[in-house]
């Protein structure tokens, strides 16, 4: 499947994701935290491996966002225009995620497989 034909369903996943986002973030306890937790793990799955990777730093739903507008700028810079103010955040997103550790770490949204 070509990137063009996945772009909507990326699309309606990152919403199903941004819905659960603000449902983890009202849990009224932890057990329903954990199960949409759950919930967004095994959704999140659904993604093309690059993807997956691309978006690893910046795994919430903004930032999946800001990422497949910066690859379809570098896909076809021609017909996708992005602002120089895009493509900062973008890097900022990137690169905090990396400096940051004290951070909440997005390694719970792309856990290790066991060896």
């Amino acid at each position: 499947m070509s990137d063009s034909e996945q772009l909507p369903e990326i699309l309606k996943v990152i919403d199903i994701l941004d819905g659960l986002e603000a449902l983890i973030e009202n849990a009224p306890n932890e057990d329903v935290e954990d199960i949409l937790e759950e919930a967004w793990l095994h959704i999140s799955d659904t993604f093309p491996e690059d993807f997956k990777a691309a978006t690893q730093h910046d795994a919430g739903a903004e930032g999946l966002r800001r990422y497949l507008k910066v690859k379809a700028f570098f896909g076809n810079p021609s017909e996708r225009s992005i602002s120089a103010a895009e493509l900062e955040e973008y890097y900022r997103s990137y690169t905090a995620a990396e400096e940051d550790e004290d951070e909440e770490s997005t390694d719970f949204f792309f856990p290790e497989e066991p060896q």
